[in-house]
């Protein structure tokens, strides 16, 4: 039994049936795909293992042990030729992106550790027929393609799925994992999983309780489906699962509005371009700058200097923070890129105007009074200084023309920003999906907090992810595959639980 039907659950599902057992899938949400179906679609890969062992040794900071790293550097190794395969079912096309030159392939490594031009990746560029999923507004296509692979691989292999069933506790017996009890047609129902539970629901993106107890700063705000609210945590937890990596998440800052329920990110994804200019700054609650806006991997790590608590402040000085940008910068382009699957699609538009008129983004016709306005409409804690901004203002310009910048801007991302009128909109720390969960072995395994092996209970994808302190750009979709395959070929070998009890 598999419990949840994005990539990871998918693929687990997949192996399963292919080493013989029977086997079922539980969908929480009306639409299968969750955070994989957002995703660009891109797969890492390895092309030597101990060069991949070397990289994600050093990316792991010591939180994820030399057994598991091992496991998924081979199980990378892998995954084009894995790919390859599910694809002959459907006849999509497989192509590498980048790092099939060796001056390509320090674009994959998001992080310039040992190892890291040992990477390329792959997508799905087409699946005959297919133009995209009615539910998922995104505008690149390799992740619905993706899914499409997936979907088909688990359609053609007859595997049962049960959609808008959510899996809410396992069913033991004798102490035994016997199954799971799931919402079904209204009802709470035991399902039985005669050999072993694969937990694969995603992670807590959209828990509030989870958000705040686990991560360092608050508020944050989810791009994630509304679904994914950490029930595979709670279910591994119900049976002494050991938790790891709860603290981290990728994600970077963005924007959140009452209006929806969920956040959006910013435009500007992927490895930074250092030729590709962002037009704004980023600036805390008092009007001053403090973080290179444009990191080396603008989704992962940029929320991580907003974080910080000050006892001097008594709060959070920096969430929200601000951006600001000129006239010049409006126009170059949307700077929001939301994401989202079901009744929750929100265009951002190319001029920023929308969301000009839509009262998201300020607008002024000189950076104090910008900032006045800033402090009129922000929270009590605000202590936004119109004089301070300017001379935040004044000191970035400086830098744009000495080309030269204290936080570390690349010069070929910088512009100035003096152009009126001038505009500001609120971000916030914003997820774009959680690594933390229940410990797991190099099998899969769910592990107990002595260090046990849980048996007939595994965890894949982003549940307890293997990504334990920076990421690899387009690790988690390469980690759905890695770790559904040896999830669900391990699930199958298990003894029957009632034989086990």
């Amino acid at each position: 039994m598999v419990a949840g039907y994005g990539l990871a659950g998918a693929i687990a599902a997949v192996e399963a049936h292919d080493a013989g057992a029977s086997v079922i899938i539980l969908e929480k949400s009306c639409y299968p795909g969750g955070c994989s179906m957002l995703a660009a679609g891109m797969i890492v890969c390895a092309g030597e293992v101990e060069a991949a062992v070397q990289y994600l040794t050093k990316t792991s900071g010591g939180r994820t042990s030399p057994e598991v790293i091992r496991a998924f550097a081979g199980e990378m190794a892998l995954n084009e030729d894995y790919l390859r395969r599910l694809a002959l079912t459907d006849n999509a096309r497989v192509m590498t992106v980048a790092g099939a030159k060796d001056s390509e392939r320090k674009r994959v490594g998001a992080y310039p550790f040992p190892g890291y031009e040992n990477f390329y990746q792959i997508r799905v560029a087409e699946v005959p027929g297919f133009a995209g999923f009615p539910w998922v507004a995104t505008s690149k296509p390799a992740g619905p393609n993706l899914m499409k692979l997936a979907f088909d691989n688990v359609e053609s292999r007859g595997i049962k799925v049960l959609l808008s069933t959510p899996a809410r506790k396992l069913a033991t017996a004798n102490g035994v994992i016997t199954g799971v009890i799931a919402g079904l047609d209204g009802q709470e129902t035991v399902i039985t999983a005669r050999r072993a539970v694969v937990l694969a629901s995603g992670g807590f993106e959209q828990n509030e309780w989870m958000r705040t107890q686990y991560l360092q700063g608050k508020p944050f705000y989810s791009m994630a489906p509304l679904t994914h609210t950490g029930d595979g945590v709670l279910m591994a937890q119900q049976v002494g699962a050991a938790l790891w990596h709860m603290w981290h998440v990728h994600g970077s800052y963005g924007f959140k509005f009452p209006e929806f329920p969920i956040a959006f990110r910013h435009s500007f994804s992927g490895i930074r371009n250092p030729k590709r200019v962002m037009p704004w700054i980023v600036v805390d609650k008092s009007g001053r700058r403090y973080m290179n806006e444009y990191p080396l991997a603008p989704q992962d790590t940029a929320h991580r200097p907003m974080e910080i608590f000050d006892p001097d402040f008594l709060g959070y000085p920096r969430i929200p923070s601000y951006i600001i940008f000129d006239e010049v910068g409006r126009s170059r382009g949307a700077i929001g890129a939301p994401l989202s699957i079901g009744e929750m699609r929100y265009d951002w538009s190319k001029d920023n105007l929308q969301e000009g008129h839509r009262g998201w983004i300020m607008r002024a016709d000189s950076i104090r009074e910008l900032g006045q306005k800033i402090r009129e409409t922000a929270d009590n804690e605000a202590r936004m200084e119109p004089e301070a901004l300017e001379a935040t203002m004044s000191a970035w310009n400086d830098a744009v023309t000495r080309g030269e910048d204290p936080f570390h801007r690349l010069l070929g991302t910088m512009m100035p920003i003096e152009q009126p009128p001038f505009y500001a909109a609120p971000v916030w720390p914003v997820i774009t999906n959680t690594q933390g969960g229940p410990e797991h072995d190099a099998r899969q395994q769910v592990i107990d907090v002595f260090g046990q092996p849980i048996p007939h209970l595994y965890a894949a994808g982003e549940l307890g992810s293997f990504w334990s302190h920076v990421y690899l750009l387009s690790g988690n979709l390469s980690e759905c595959l890695t770790s559904g395959r040896v999830a669900g070929r391990n699930a199958a070998r298990e003894p029957y639980a009632s034989a086990a009890g």
